[in-house]
């Protein structure tokens, strides 16, 4: 950081470089919007269940790399696209992930079940597939959902490859060399369950194990989630109050003497 706590040449570039890609994505949907033109742009999908089946549909076509950023990452029980991760990189996909520090409070579960995340700045919100073809998150629909899309055109690809080149390098692991996951692939499943007010025994009977073992399992998430019952489980999970999340973790929080603003 700067005197004055100004950002970084990297970071003000970063923030240039993601306002440049937002402007060139809101003209385009504006003008597809329009009925104009848009050669290599195109809508995607509208709302959250589009978009996870339309990138179900086109995760194939990766051949070698997934580069994915999202600014702010929330804890949804019913999210669909973690096998469709796992999917790629059993077929040898690279995936790289980054988003904000923020994502790590509203989703507990991140970094146990997005082991290859970076937190870091970020401000634009897309996914590029083998450096040639980006889905894009562009402006809301009329109707005030998230839009998502699609394309090969070479100035929207240039830019958000020059977004992600500048963000690499500013973020850092999610895990820390040499250290494991806050939680195992069953007690993601518990948390899961746990969420949507299954009961103790039929997550037992569910994952083929013992009452006492999924037990355990909640008992740990209380203790890393600072939890004191199941409720308060479920509402940490679930990114808890925002007003409770900056007190704690963001820029509300109390400062020592000195310490610099984020």
């Amino acid at each position: 950081m700067e005197e004055g706590g100004r950002r970084s040449d990297g970071a003000a570039g970063l923030r240039a470089a993601g306002l440049a890609l937002a402007e060139l994505v809101n003209r385009l949907a504006t003008d597809w919007w329009d009925g104009l033109s848009t050669p290599g742009f195109r809508l995607l999908g509208e709302g959250m269940v589009q978009i996870e089946t339309a990138l179900t549909a086109i995760e194939p076509t990766a051949r070698r790399t997934v580069r994915s950023m999202h600014p702010v990452f929330q804890f949804d029980p019913e999210y669909a696209m973690h096998a469709v991760d796992q999917h790629s990189r059993s077929r040898g996909i690279d995936l790289r992930f980054i988003t904000s520090e923020r994502s790590r409070h509203a989703y507990p579960l991140i970094t146990s079940e997005m082991p290859h995340v970076r937190f870091g700045p970020t401000g634009s919100q897309f996914i590029l597939i083998d450096g040639a073809t980006a889905v894009v998150g562009g402006p809301q629909s009329d109707a005030g959902y998230p839009t998502a899309w699609l394309a090969t055109r070479d100035d929207v690809v240039a830019r958000v490859t020059a977004v992600w080149e500048l963000a690499w390098p500013l973020s850092r692991p999610g895990i820390p060399a040499g250290e494991a996951p806050p939680f195992t692939p069953r007690q993601c499943l518990v948390a899961r369950r746990v969420v949507v007010g299954t009961k103790d025994a039929s997550i037992a009977r569910e994952l083929g194990v013992s009452v006492r073992t999924v037990a355990g399992d909640v008992a740990h998430l209380m203790n890393v989630l600072g939890a004191r019952n199941r409720a308060e489980v479920a509402l940490r999970l679930r990114g808890g109050n925002e007003r409770r999340l900056e007190v704690e973790h963001g820029p509300g929080r109390p400062r020592a003497d000195g310490e610099p603003a984020p």
